[in-house]
């Protein structure tokens, strides 16, 4: 069983209180979102930077990500919220 790899990329704030960021998997880009709101649940910082706060939380986020992509959807883009990151 080969090991799936991918790439998080591009984090950018929308400027609707949610991060967006690009999922390289496998020769596909799908896009990602995360709100600011469940980076803050999770704990940790409480900026105003919400690229600070997507860093802060990358392991979580390619651990969700990673989970996301190994379920059996066909997927146009990955939304991760507080369940996907607890």
């Amino acid at each position: 069983m080969s090991k799936q790899q991918f790439l998080l990329e591009s984090p950018k704030d929308t400027g609707d209180d949610r991060v967006t960021f690009i999922i390289r998997n496998n020769g596909t880009v799908l896009p990602g979102f995360v709100a600011r709101s469940t980076l803050i649940s999770i704990g940790g910082l409480t900026s105003n930077n919400i690229v600070a706060l997507y860093t802060e939380h990358r392991a979580r986020i390619a651990d969700a990500v990673k989970k996301k992509l190994a379920e059996p959807v066909l997927r146009q883009y990955i939304s991760l919220g507080l369940e996907d990151l607890q």
